[in-house]
């Protein structure tokens, strides 16, 4: 099982998406559409679901209280 923190899209260009989470950004490929501001999951530096932003703060929440 893996585990992937949400993350949030910061730029996007022709090659690469640029996602941050906390203060750290990496660059990434996806597998859908996704625009500026969208929350994401990520596997292996590929975008493969979009969430919500009431999602991605429990998430935080929950993986900040293990």
């Amino acid at each position: 099982m893996c585990l992937t923190l949400p993350k949030q899209v910061v730029a996007i260009n022709k090659t690469a998406i640029k996602v941050k989470v906390n203060n750290s950004a990496e660059l990434v490929g996806s597998l859908l559409p996704v625009k500026r501001g969208d929350w994401v999951l990520t596997q292996n530096r590929i975008i493969i679901k979009k969430i919500t932003a009431r999602q991605a703060k429990e998430i935080n929440k929950i993986i900040l209280a293990s």
